[in-house]
């Protein structure tokens, strides 16, 4: 096996590129700051490789001290030494000279819902077969604000079907979805030791969960809202991480109505520890089992707990009829605490990971089982088993309603990708005696 070193693998990774196309996108917006296609730090959208883990863990920076030879477009420098002396404050800074916008495209060019039929046979819903163009249309931004300060995030609400409402109305059929903003900022004390605000891309739940990877322990636990978190790794070779986070119960673009909610409304905590394998904080010094993605031969053991002040749900407004976010909702509504853990594995084009947890309180068990395969470097298969248990529906058939997904996707440049995903449920139907309904998506996402 071929030993890794940070310049080696950047290089290996973007091998693909004269496979794919003449001229890569950069994306999203950290492309056009490295001048570098997105498969440098991800074997598939949003799964990092080494790459990637080291650079969102030295503050979303290249690591190794190389951060300034990497950057093509370099910072816009603010401030001088006469400003400082004439002000009497500090007022050097950077920010970003290249273009900090990227465009996504998303959306399901074919849906497919099987027909279900009561237990008599008669049929309750229709098969339905859609055709359809990327329908959602999302914003990323990101850049560095002088040393320590890295901002990045996605603006959406552009497309789909919603709908704006008057959410003082007595009757609405929906509420109010304007245009939001997904944020996470991060301050780099130094390089491993981090502090991250945000009401998305939590450090605990932005990987793992899409093309080109395999489910962790956050697969299987509540995902944070609006967040505030530390973000504390080592590693030059394999390596832990530690994130510990506060969380309100709702997001910032979540209504809220008479209620009250607090950043500690929950708390969590993750760690992950890398048995061998690339550093999590170099990015480097691992085997490298596949030189086209980046991914390094390893195995990764985590665990993670998450507390809720509030286990009960919320009263809905009498207005509005909103019931508002006090505590877990889903599939965890009604819990106050889940714990669980998870074992990753990666040898070559092979990838498995299997994940676990349990309430507390409603004493459920939750499970994932995925494994993935890179046939060719631009074509990833996947298949996931899912039992996340309903709290909601304890003591009755569907608690446990389980499901089999396998799904395959070809990157058809690092830019574009299409995939197909089929969704089995093992149960024929569900406790009303209506068979559950299976389906199939064929999703695409373009970016540039």
């Amino acid at each position: 096996m071929r030993k890794m070193t940070f310049t080696s693998i950047v290089s290996l990774c973007m091998l693909p590129i004269l496979f794919w196309s003449s001229e890569s996108q950069a994306i999203p917006s950290w492309g056009r700051k490295y001048q570098t296609s997105c498969l440098m730090c991800h074997s598939g959208m949003p799964q990092r490789n080494a790459v990637g883990e080291a650079f969102k863990n030295n503050g979303y920076r290249m690591p190794s001290g190389v951060e300034e030879a990497f950057t093509r477009q370099q910072q816009v420098k603010m401030g001088n030494d006469e400003w400082k002396k004439t002000l009497g404050a500090p007022v050097e800074s950077s920010f970003p000279s290249f273009d900090p916008l990227s465009l996504a495209f998303t959306g399901n060019l074919i849906s497919y819902k099987a027909a279900t039929h009561t237990s008599t046979g008669a049929v309750s819903a229709k098969k339905e077969l859609t055709y359809n163009a990327p329908n959602v249309a999302s914003l990323f931004f990101g850049g560095s604000v002088g040393e320590h300060l890295t901002i990045f995030g996605e603006i959406n609400g552009f497309g789909g079907a919603a709908v704006e409402t008057d959410k003082d109305a007595t009757i609405t059929s929906t509420v109010d979805t304007p245009i939001s903003s997904n944020v996470r900022a991060v301050w780099q004390f130094s390089p491993g030791l981090n502090l991250a605000l945000g009401n998305s891309f939590s450090n605990v739940s932005w990987n793992g969960v899409g093309v080109g990877g395999v489910v962790n322990v956050s697969g299987v636990l509540p995902a944070p809202a609006t967040y505030a978190e530390v973000n504390f790794t080592r590693g030059e070779t394999a390596g832990y991480s530690l994130t510990a986070g506060t969380s309100m119960a709702a997001k910032s673009t979540t209504p809220i109505v008479a209620t009250e909610n607090n950043i500690d409304d929950i708390l969590y905590l993750r760690g992950k520890f890398k048995l061998f394998g690339a550093g999590l904080l170099s990015g480097a010094n691992g085997e490298l089992g596949n030189p086209y993605t980046g991914l390094d031969n390893q195995i990764v053991i985590g665990g993670g707990l998450s507390y809720a002040k509030n286990s009960i749900s919320g009263v809905a407004d009498p207005v509005t009829k909103i019931v508002p976010t006090i505590g877990f909702t889903g599939n965890y509504t009604g819990e106050s605490l889940v714990y669980g853990g998870d074992i990753q594995g990666i040898y070559k084009d092979f990838q498995v990971g299997i994940a676990a947890s349990h309430d507390r309180d409603l004493e459920l068990n939750n499970l994932k089982v995925e494994a993935g395969y890179f046939m060719y470097s631009w074509l990833f298969a996947k298949i996931a088993y899912s039992d996340i248990a309903y709290a909601s529906k304890k003591g009755t058939y569907d608690e446990h309603q389980p499901t089999i997904a396998p799904a395959i996707s070809a990157y058809l440049s690092p830019a574009v990708s299409l995939t197909g995903t089929y969704i089995y449920y093992t149960k024929e139907r569900v406790a009303s005696g209506v068979t559950n309904q299976n389906t199939f998506a064929l999703a695409v996402r373009a970016s540039f």
